[in-house]
């Protein structure tokens, strides 16, 4: 089974813990990052998107990024462990909801080796930009969200730390609160670790262009200098947020093509009709499995397969295969860049609107996957369609950031 080790995090000061983590980029617009930067000078935004910063480019971008990250730690803004050990991540929403995992690191041999698997595809361009970026800066910005199966032990450490005073408690502007304990304590630590020795399931749910940028680096550096490491160096690990999938929501991303797209409503029905039948809808409710909502800015449709179609297959499949060869100019995943995506969590008649102001022409409503579809696909080895999934708990960027 996989390996879960206790990991040496930098992280906020107490006193700048509510100032400084962010939200996710795909979380914020451009106006959102630029209006944070002006008010807040603590905030972890001002690392990448000053404005001095955003203006350079390759190497020269990448070199400002690390020097403004260690301007953070000299200003005693963040600070980094001594000593490894474990964090409880606990988020409530505003259902008070309960978000609990723990943040650790995985060797990226176990990956190799088959004991945890990477279940959504990535983007070749993306993938290699995030690469060149951590090559350059040596840190990442968050853990890798990786699911697992519930287990006892787990549920039992978090509940004998809920009682304890946490080392951070705040509140985000969404209102949700974020607690965080550091677990130090060499009993505690091993019942961590053997915890997660049981368990059989571990699945890389999130962050998968960074999870492959950080596997990326640990081969080149095990192909270039070998016989000279000890195995234990950082890069040999990636930082991991492990939670059960009892814990996780998953929503499905809309997706909408830009006004410069060229083609009208009848076209595009026109491009489809060899594939699905479609038919005029009013309501902005989530489509049943098997059916995807198309609306556009003369109506709503909806789009149900024909029969030569395996409506078995989940609905981001079929959109990908069915779909996205006939609105676009090849079947590369790479044609994804055209579209604009929203998060799942808002209502349909939301996303709606969220995606016109984002100017958008078109957009696909698609049923989101569930673990039964996720674990089938991969006892089939079959990577997921990108930007299917769109996951509960987000994390912030910053408050766990980890140095290789």
């Amino acid at each position: 089974m996989a390996q879960v080790f206790p990991i040496i995090i930098t992280h906020p000061l107490r006193n700048k813990v509510c100032v400084f983590p962010t939200e996710d980029d795909c979380e914020l617009s451009m106006n959102d990052i630029n209006s944070i930067i002006r008010r807040n000078p603590y905030s972890f935004n001002n690392i990448f998107y000053k404005p001095y910063i955003k203006r350079l480019e390759g190497v020269k971008r990448y070199k400002a990024i690390k020097r403004q990250y260690q301007k953070f730690k000299r200003n005693r803004i963040i600070q980094t462990d001594e000593n490894p050990g474990f964090y409880i991540y606990n988020i409530i929403d505003n259902e008070k909801n309960e978000f609990f995992g723990i943040v650790g690191q995985i060797p990226h041999s176990d990956y190799d080796a088959g004991l945890i698997h990477k279940i959504e595809k990535s983007l070749p361009d993306a993938v290699s930009a995030k690469t060149e970026l951590v090559s350059h800066t040596r840190f990442v910005t968050k853990p890798i969200t990786v699911v697992h199966e519930d287990l006892d032990a787990i549920n039992e450490i978090f509940q004998k730390y809920k009682s304890k005073i946490p080392l951070y408690e705040f509140t985000r502007n969404n209102g949700y609160i974020h607690e965080v304990w550091q677990v130090l304590d060499p009993d505690d630590i091993n019942l961590i670790k053997e915890a997660f020795e049981r368990a059989e399931k571990f699945y890389i749910i999130d962050d998968n262009n960074n999870f492959e940028a950080l596997h990326n680096i640990y081969k080149e550096n095990r192909q270039k200098g070998r016989r000279f490491f000890s195995g234990q160096e950082a890069f040999n690990f990636f930082p991991a947020y492990l939670i059960s999938q009892k814990q996780v929501k998953i929503h499905e991303y809309k997706k909408g093509l830009p006004l410069e797209y060229p083609k009208s409503t009848d076209e595009i029905l026109n491009m489809l009709k060899e594939h699905f039948y479609f038919y005029p809808i009013d309501n902005y409710d989530l489509p049943d499995k098997g059916e995807i909502l198309l609306y556009t800015l003369d109506g709503k449709y909806s789009l149900s397969p024909k029969e030569h179609i395996d409506k078995s297959l989940p609905d981001s499949f079929i959109f990908e295969k069915y779909i996205l060869p006939a609105i676009t100019k090849n079947q590369e995943l790479i044609s994804y860049d055209q579209f604009q995506f929203c998060d799942g969590k808002r209502s349909a008649k939301c996303v709606e609107n969220q995606l016109n102001k984002a100017n958008c022409k078109f957009g696909f409503i698609i049923r989101p996957m569930d673990f039964s579809e996720i674990e089938k696909a991969i006892k089939q080895n079959i990577k997921i369609p990108y930007k299917s999934l769109y996951l509960e708990p987000r994390l912030l960027k910053g408050l766990f950031i980890y140095e290789i």
